[in-house]
């Protein structure tokens, strides 16, 4: 589809001319997609106008920030909000920050560590929004993004200007609930298509105290990071257990003493991503690493408020590991190393790596739920892709799975994946029956798994009937279906 002049310029005057392109030869930069036209709003009050003008001519729209996400479709307007790239608001005393839709994590953490503070940081990076949805390797300490996006501002389909939670009703940003109506499973749902319809233009985040240093001591260049010294009253290691019975029973209580400031449940092929800057140099870490292992295990970093505080979080962890017959993978203790793990664990640098180790695409199936049933119901799809892995059909990435506490164990996230060659019929075909089947043992099991929408008459009927208010709020909210990515469901 492309706009006719006459529509091109009323765009136009919203934004400007250097802020608009429907160039043949510059669309093609933009995910290879042919778009009616790119424009770049530099505020709330121009995204408002482009939606209200997409709802006038019937065009969909399509916003996106930093990129990493996303399905688009040929002929729409993309917004690209790389102009909206401002931090609003620190608020230090009542532990927010607000940010808009460009600002990166790794932007918003560098300003919050000069202050003493951080932020949950999702496990795409810091290179991502920092408004993105998710989690990540900070759960542990910091909680899911359920509980860190507090209020929103929002451009709904229709083209008004929606603020929820405190900021509706007060001008303030410290709450996403209220006072007065929220909208947070609107705005934050997770259930498919786990998208919300129109622009997000601002948002505040919750944000934590930070016992390290004003500044991160990162040296070295992408994608070979370390720190220049570990800070002080700071430690990770990596721990592996006889079983996995006994690992878990060693976060359970890692998680009711609260002495962890991460805790990742890797595998080791995930060690190897994060300590390594080449297919080859991991491979190899890899095999080493397998050897050394005793079997599952996870990463713990420690983060002492004082010298003190650091010596009683180091004990209890060394009880809590020496009971369960954990033990420490020891090559993993040189600070070298460990300034590496620590630097692509906090700063969240290494998830590229971590998801795309060779054996080219993925499928992954990530759940929610009590992090002990999560574990079981992961050791069975484990069990499910060694048939596969002898076939040579996918990588072997040396365990089940991987995954990790929320909130100090309250909640679990475990995650498992599948690397296979994309080119490989056959190999796309077995993963393909793999996710479909574990991901369906899942939801039988009821566990909170983020399933694909392909379902939503069966996964609604056990989640009080989402697919049927979705669908209707849908037509409430995008009368004129402006809005693709929000999605009916059918």
């Amino acid at each position: 589809m492309t706009l006719s002049k006459e529509v091109y310029a009323e765009f136009e005057d919203v934004v400007g001319p250097e802020f608009i392109c429907n160039d043949p030869a510059i669309m093609p930069s933009y995910y290879a997609t042919e778009f009616a036209a790119v424009i770049l709003p530099e505020n709330t009050a121009q995204v408002q106008a482009i939606v209200k003008l997409c709802n006038k001519h019937k065009v969909s729209f399509r916003p996106v920030c930093t990129g990493w996400t996303g399905k688009f479709q040929a002929g729409v307007v993309l917004l690209d909000l790389r102009r909206m790239n401002r931090i609003i608001e620190i608020n230090e005393k009542n532990m927010y920050a607000v940010v808009e839709p460009y600002v990166i994590t790794a932007q918003l953490q560098a300003e919050l560590m000069k202050r003493g503070l951080h932020l949950n940081v999702k496990g795409a990076g810091t290179n991502c929004s920092a408004m993105l949805r998710g989690h990540g390797h900070l759960d542990q300490s910091t909680g899911g993004d359920d509980r860190n996006h507090l209020a929103i501002e929002w451009v709904t389909p229709a083209g008004n200007i929606v603020r929820s939670g405190s900021l509706g009703s007060s001008d303030e940003w410290f709450c996403g609930d209220g006072p007065g109506p929220s909208l947070r499973s609107i705005l934050t749902s997770a259930t498919p298509p786990g998208v919300t319809p129109g622009v997000f233009t601002r948002a505040a985040m919750k944000i934590y105290h930070w016992p390290g240093p004003t500044k991160f001591p990162i040296v070295g260049n992408s994608p070979n990071y370390a720190l220049s010294e570990i800070p002080a009253n700071f430690m990770t290691r990596y721990y592996s257990f006889p079983t996995m019975e006994k690992m878990w029973q060693a976060e359970l209580k890692i998680g009711e003493s609260e002495i962890s400031f991460e805790l990742m449940g890797f595998n080791v092929a995930m060690v190897a991503a994060n300590i390594t800057t080449s297919n080859e140099e991991e491979e190899a870490a890899f095999k080493r690493l397998s050897k050394e292992v005793q079997g599952p295990g996870f990463l713990i970093i420690l983060a002492g408020n004082s010298a003190a505080d650091f010596e009683y979080k180091k004990r209890v962890l060394n009880h809590i590991v020496n009971a369960a017959g954990g033990k420490s993978l020891a090559s993993l203790e040189d600070p070298r190393t460990e300034g590496i793990l620590m630097c692509q664990c906090i700063r969240i640098s290494a998830s590229i790596r971590e998801t795309f180790r060779p054996g080219g695409a993925f499928s992954s199936i990530p759940v929610m739920g009590q992090r002990d049933l999560t574990i079981k119901w992961a050791i069975g799809a484990g069990k499910a892709k060694e048939p596969l892995i002898e076939k040579g059909l996918i990588v072997d990435d040396g365990g089940a799975s991987f995954g990790w506490g929320v909130e100090q164990g309250h909640l679990g996230k475990t995650e498992i994946f599948c690397k296979f060659d994309p080119q490989n019929a056959v190999a796309k075909q077995a993963v393909q029956a793999w996710h479909d089947e574990q991901s369906a043992r899942a939801f039988k099991e009821r566990y909170f798994a983020l399933l694909s929408p392909g379902q939503p008459e069966e996964i609604g009927k056990a989640l009080s009937n989402y697919h049927v208010w979705w669908n209707k709020l849908q037509k409430e909210l995008d009368p004129n279906r402006v809005s693709p990515e929000g999605g009916a469901l059918v």
